[in-house]
């Protein structure tokens, strides 16, 4: 690599990769710290596990192409101390050595130096040796395995040699690290600690919230559009470095809780941005400015027309798919739900391309491993149409709120097209349903799967939500009809379980069969949202949906419970990296209980957050991603606090805009 070869003359110089047997002393690392800026999904093999002692144990990096961006890891020693060099023991696995190329730097102020490396390591321990150094800080660069794919390192130990009698260890000198990219060192920089502070105001009431609204939307249309590859378009980037209005230009690193894979690093994600182009057109009926909805009506209109002929017809939007503005493509070609976009999305996308959404609806069924019991996957591939018939026995996750994404986008194509597949389908998904969940609780497991013995009450009670959504536009069919009383008992079961709501206690999971007595778990409210944790103030949002759409009083006593956490809690949300969603969802469902309930209570409480937030989070005419960042990013989820605050202040100051509730997220 040409990074590489520019480091080779200093590295004759400074340094050999060897396999000589290495000074019989070892340093203690037991006060050691040590990081790392990539690592196996789940953290199954933490950085950690180098300095254990123990062969067995080792770090493993994640899937990332090294020669793209270097992988590091940070050994800080609890005082300054002299090494001679480093023992490496790595390992073989699937018949690829785990790590062939290796540089070794220290801290040096606020730079760094270059102590050894090894390039083109063969063997499964290996040493770099240097002239002794004196060192409080070392950073092992991770650049190369042998796989074909550049990826997946591992570290079962590092050793860190004395030199035994001899020199204190020699002066070093900071310099470049060569080949070092702007990501390498955003991502070496998260996990030291050292991100870069941007300046926080305080609210301004005199200003408002349509005031900060607004002026994000210049921001936006001004600023954070498609500018990057060869098309431009009206669509929104989803990273923008808010001092500079401008995208990075290179990968950044998650926060904690956030997955890359999630991310839209080079381009922009629809499902993140369908309740900001709502607030867009709210704002035009606020302020009578006609271009915050034709601004929103153009990002409509181009991913409809420009993104949507995929081999499979589905939509690059979601959890993981989006649309590259740099390849002018899909980025990521994994389709899988985020939440339910409203029925009136569905209505306009239908006004403005009608084939683009058949095309999404028909590509559902990609997402269907079996045409004949409707075992359905949450993922399916964008790029690649299923073979008919399927292939037997393939892997599935079943997640109910995902067979419920689905049901809605069908019975919306048969409300407009009146084709009876799409009655099929739906009524072959309740089949599904019918015949994974328990005959005497009405629960169904949270995948039939991998949890068949467990029940999450919150995917249950988003597909109960969704199909009553979706029952209307099935009509008067038996499929409709079909649709809304399932979906009445599956709600009825959730609906029924031992929740504690005047306390703010919630059953959140439960064997399939029921909660035993005395065995069962309530779980309190909290502020933290991320991958796979809960947040209840969404699942309350879905409570009061479900009691909007039955009247059933169990759901809105749920949906209260919860509510009073968060309207009289004095722990607002603490956390230094507090996501933009936090308080949007917070915000919301204040507001909705306001609408619900009434009394003095949530409108004050809504407002608290609002201003708090709003200072924590508006810089430089943007939204920060989440309270400690120095840049937007949607997959944040700074629309739906957006949408919020338009929410908010149409409910105090202009009730004449009917700001419709966000049940987006589910």
């Amino acid at each position: 690599m040409c990074r590489r070869s520019l480091l080779a003359g200093i590295i004759l110089g400074l340094c050999v990769a060897c396999h000589a047997q290495p000074p019989e002393e070892a340093i203690d690392l037991g006060e050691a710290l040590i990081v790392a800026t990539h690592e196996m999904a789940g953290g199954k093999a933490p950085p950690t596990k180098i300095i254990d002692g123990d062969l067995e144990t080792f770090w493993g990096g994640d899937e990332h192409d090294l020669t793209y961006l270097s992988t590091n890891i940070i050994l800080t020693l609890p005082e300054p101390t002299v090494i001679g060099g480093l023992e490496v023991i790595t390992q073989v696995l699937k018949a690829r050595l785990r790590l062939t190329d290796l540089e070794v730097y220290a801290r040096v102020g606020d730079g760094w130096a270059l102590l050894g490396a090894a390039r083109g390591n063969q063997d499964t321990r290996f040493n770099v040796a240097f002239r002794p150094a004196k060192v409080k800080q070392l950073r092992l660069r991770v650049m190369d395995t042998a796989r074909p794919d550049h990826a997946f390192p591992r570290i079962n130990e590092v050793r860190l040699l004395s030199p035994g009698a001899g020199p204190d260890g020699r002066p070093v000198g900071a310099h470049p690290v060569a080949g070092e990219t702007n990501a390498e060192r955003y991502f070496l920089r998260a996990i030291l600690g050292e991100q870069p502070e941007l300046p926080s105001q305080a609210f301004d009431p005199g200003k408002g919230y349509l005031y900060y609204v607004r002026t994000f939307l210049d921001t936006l249309l001004s600023r954070g559009t498609d500018r990057y590859g060869p098309t431009p378009s009206p669509m929104f980037v989803s990273i923008l470095d808010c001092a500079t209005k401008e995208h990075p230009g290179c990968e950044l690193p998650p926060i904690e809780g956030q997955r890359q894979g999630d991310r839209a690093p080079f381009g922009g994600n629809l499902q993140h941005d369908l309740m900001l182009l709502r607030a867009c057109s709210y704002v035009s009926q606020m302020t009578g400015d006609e271009k915050y909805r034709q601004a929103a009506d153009a990002y409509l209109r181009f991913f409809l027309d420009n993104c949507t002929s995929t081999p499979t017809g589905l939509w690059p939007w979601g959890e993981h798919a989006h649309w590259d503005f740099i390849k002018e493509a899909p980025g990521h070609n994994t389709h899988e739900y985020l939440g339910a976009a409203p029925i009136e999305f569905w209505a306009q996308a239908w006004e403005m391309n009608p084939k683009a959404v058949l095309r999404e609806a028909d590509g559902l069924l990609n997402h269907v491993v079996n045409l004949q019991t409707f075992d359905y996957n949450r993922h399916a591939d964008i790029s690649q149409p299923l073979a008919t018939p399927r292939p037997k026995d393939m892997v599935f996750l079943d997640f109910p709120r995902h067979g419920g994404f689905y049901t809605q986008v069908w019975a919306f194509a048969y409300s407009r097209t009146g084709d009876g597949k799409y009655l099929d389908w739906c009524g072959k998904m309740m089949d599904h349903f019918e015949s994974v969940r328990h005959a005497q609780s009405g629960l169904l497991p949270s995948t039939s799967t991998t949890s068949a013995g467990s029940c999450g009450v919150t995917t249950q009670l988003s597909l109960a939500v969704t199909m009553l959504e979706s029952a209307p536009l099935l009509g008067a069919t038996p499929t409709g009809a079909r649709c809304k009383r399932l979906a009445m008992e599956l709600l009825d079961a959730v609906a029924g379980l031992p929740h504690k709501a005047s306390e703010g206690l919630y059953c959140l999971r439960c064997p399939i069969e029921g909660p035993k007595a005395g065995q069962v778990k309530l779980t309190p409210p909290g502020s933290t949202a991320h991958y796979g944790g809960p947040f209840l103030a969404m699942d309350a949002l879905l409570w009061a949906r479900a009691y909007r759409l039955t009247g059933d009083r169990r759901c809105l006593d749920i949906a209260e419970g919860l509510a009073r956490f968060y309207a009289t809690t004095k722990d607002s949300p603490a956390a230094e990296n507090t996501r933009a969603h936090i308080y949007g969802t917070v915000i919301e469902l204040l507001v909705d209980m306001d609408e619900l309930v009434g009394g003095p209570l949530w409108l004050p409480a809504a407002e608290g957050y609002a201003q708090k937030a709003t200072g924590l989070l508006y810089c430089g005419g943007l939204f920060r991603g989440a309270t400690n960042l120095w840049y937007y990013e949607s997959q944040l989820w700074p629309g739906t606090f957006v949408y919020a605050l338009v929410r908010l202040h149409a409910r105090l100051a202009q009730p004449n805009v009917l700001a419709q509730p966000n049940y987006f997220h589910r």
